[in-house]
């Protein structure tokens, strides 16, 4: 296992692990007076904002709630706040190299060397600054107040693990263990979040192709990924020349044939849902890889069965191979008894192989 960290935090154990192949998931567990800020990014395209998100985003979050308690404290609005902010400045890192209200219509900037001597090159950090803006992340942001008696869910994208409810609260009922969700999924099979993007795009038809937002990604909420959010004159012209821009060159024709010109399509306002804790409680959080590891097809109600089963060892025939039990980080166990539990041979055939990374976080309350 790439990574793996367990430990004690004032009435909850936190164990996490990711099994990296891609080097795209991050995860940061950042503990501050009011509580614990535990968090997920899966970066789509590259790393560069999962990994700046990862350092800054929870430090920001955290920042907003100490610097607002008090009786009226409003988490979600906070969250919600913080997050869109967030996002906005990474554009920002962008635009703040030109001119207030520069028109990137203007033919000088079909001139690439135009942009490159506002921006730099690569190598240079207003470039790597820049670069934010066209590549993205999901992310899954839960946030833990001090006494432990509630969590805040902060999702965009689909580190939730799409629809079969991965990110979950378990509570042990009658020897059985009852999944609570805890977020929401974003993506272009989402027929909710289909239907907002209409909404938003009167008049427009076949926004959504082969399951992915205009054809490109399969998120419909994501941190960056500006090619889709900003102005199309910002996108088409300045973001397109910061290699690699993920967008090809032909697309924006496309998208301009098509009537595809009325951005933002991609959205970063989160869904936050709040739920209440109890002693015995058991969170688990996991990026898509978790989802895309478990065999298909499955109900949820299949899924958390098969979840909380491996994650405590315990062998589940639908895997095809015998589990580990024991060890001293459920997150790790969870991951290996997804992949190949006991079997050698299967598992020097899965980490051969390239597969989406793979983070989970676990937190089980006193």
């Amino acid at each position: 296992m790439a990574t793996k960290l367990s430990f004690d935090v004032d009435g909850m154990v936190i164990h996490h692990a990711t099994l990296q192949t891609k080097n795209e998931d991050r995860t940061s567990v950042f503990e501050f007076e009011q509580g614990t800020m535990i968090s997920i990014f899966d970066g789509h395209l590259s790393s560069e904002v999962s990994e700046y998100a990862s350092q800054n985003l929870p430090k920001a979050i955290a920042a907003r709630i100490s610097a607002d308690m008090g009786p009226s404290l409003d988490i979600p609005h906070i969250m919600k706040t913080a997050i869109e902010e967030f996002d906005s400045s990474l554009l920002r890192n962008f635009t703040k190299l030109f001119d207030e209200g520069e028109d990137f219509s203007h033919e000088k900037w079909n001139d690439k060397s135009e942009i490159y001597r506002v921006v730099g090159y690569r190598g240079d950090q207003t470039f790597t600054d820049a670069r934010l803006a066209i590549v993205g992340s999901t992310a899954l942001v839960a946030f833990i107040n001090r006494a432990r008696t509630h969590v805040w869910v902060a999702s965009l994208g689909d580190s939730d693990a799409g629809n079969r409810d991965i990110s979950v609260c378990g509570r042990l009922q009658e020897d059985r263990w009852i999944p609570i969700k805890l977020s929401s999924s974003h993506n272009a099979s989402n027929p909710k979040e289909v239907q907002r993007i209409e909404q938003e795009h009167p008049g427009e038809t076949s926004f959504i192709k082969w399951d992915r937002l205009l054809g490109w990604l399969s998120v419909t909420r994501a941190l960056g990924d500006f090619q889709l959010k900003a102005p199309f004159s910002i996108g088409s012209r300045g973001l397109a020349w910061l290699y690699r821009a993920p967008v090809p060159p032909g697309m924006w024709e496309e998208w301009k044939e098509e009537g595809h010109t009325n951005m933002p399509y991609m959205s970063s306002t989160p869904d936050i849902q709040c739920h209440e804790l109890l002693p015995g409680d058991m969170l688990v959080l996991g990026s898509d890889g978790l989802r895309d590891a478990l065999p298909l097809p499955l109900t949820p109600d299949q899924c958390w069965d098969i979840i909380i089963s491996l994650a405590n060892g315990v062998s589940d025939r639908r895997v095809e191979h015998e589990c580990i039990s024991g060890g001293d980080n459920a997150a790790e166990t969870l991951i290996k008894n997804i992949l190949f539990g006991t079997d050698i041979e299967k598992m020097k055939v899965t980490l051969a192989r390239e597969r989406d990374d793979i983070s989970v976080v676990i937190v089980r309350f006193k």
